[in-house]
């Protein structure tokens, strides 16, 4: 878990397929939280 205040890891993420974006630009207005879902769009 990230204290208040902490830095992000560079790492990139994709709000749909072929659009990836960077944690960072994510969270440079405003806080967020992110929710991880081990085998979400699997069928696992």
């Amino acid at each position: 878990m990230r204290a208040r205040g902490d830095q992000i890891p560079d790492a990139t993420v994709w709000l749909a397929p072929q659009e990836p974006i960077s944690l960072r630009d994510l969270v440079t207005e405003r806080p967020a939280l992110f929710l991880f879902y081990l085998f979400d769009w699997s069928s696992t």
